[in-house]
């Protein structure tokens, strides 16, 4: 067990920033040398270079998918039940208020179906109907076909999905946390297939809005604050008991610059 979980006897607990500046820099110290333990963190847990070194000089607030990553490759393991364990606190508890994933006993949650949804579209697809509502074997082969049957298969073994007594198929042991990669991912090929621009016509079936303007700074936190807010509010919704039903629903939020990467 970790031992910063718990500081010392008459020792303040540290802040958010303080505690991602001094894990990254307790990591470092295994290295030759900075620039190589940044080089090899940034690898190892897919977080650039650029922002650990803005971490480090406690420049910006990491996001719950950042701190995912970098916990990840200081613990040294891909199981996010577990790393929730050993991180600190301060850590947990920042990473359970923003990460829409609820932790519920028996639920791990592990890199590798991210990894499978990445790059596997019918995967990525099943999986997102399942956490909806439970699924069929009809549907998976009306959809998918025989290749869907297969992708099925591949599920339940990683126990991604598990079959119900009423022959139901829903999320299983093993599930997820996405990172902004996956989530553009598979907001852009949700949008590409299940976005239906007939249905705008008229209010109350769906939302399609797009807005470009140069804003200032201030402005553009602004935006960014009303979009977290908003995607809070939906998930609250989402998880109140009256809200549950049949109708399989997303929801894809992006803000960004039009500055190239």
């Amino acid at each position: 067990m970790d031992k910063t979980n718990s500081p010392h006897i008459g020792q303040e607990p540290l802040g958010l920033i303080d505690q991602v500046v001094n894990d990254l820099t307790d990591n470092l110290k295994s290295y030759r040398n900075i620039k190589i333990g940044v080089r090899l963190i940034s690898d190892k847990s897919g977080v650039s270079e650029r922002t650990i070194y803005r971490l480090l000089a406690k420049e910006n607030k990491p996001t719950y998918q950042t701190l995912l990553k970098l916990y990840r490759a200081i613990y040294n393991t891909n199981n996010d039940t577990l790393l929730l364990s050993l991180v600190p606190k301060v850590i947990k508890n920042e990473i359970n208020k923003c990460n829409p994933n609820r932790a519920s006993e028996g639920i791990q949650f592990h890199e590798n179906i991210e990894t499978q949804m990445l790059y596997d579209r019918t995967f990525a697809e099943i999986y997102i109907l399942a956490a909806c509502s439970p699924i069929t074997n009809e549907l998976i082969q009306y959809r998918y076909g025989m290749s869907g049957m297969l992708t099925l298969e591949k599920m339940l073994d990683m126990k991604a999905l598990r079959q119900t007594k009423a022959g139901l198929y829903t999320l299983g042991e093993n599930q997820t946390n996405f990172s902004a990669k996956t989530l553009k991912r598979l907001g852009m090929s949700l949008i590409e297939k299940y976005s239906k621009p007939q249905d705008a016509e008229d209010y109350g079936n769906n939302i399609i809005g797009f807005y470009a303007e140069g804003l200032s700074d201030e402005a553009y936190n602004r935006w960014l604050e009303v979009d977290a807010k908003a995607f809070e509010e939906k998930i609250k919704i989402a998880n109140e008991s009256k809200s549950k039903g049949t109708k399989r629903s997303f929801t894809f939020m992006v803000t960004d610059t039009l500055n190239e990467k």
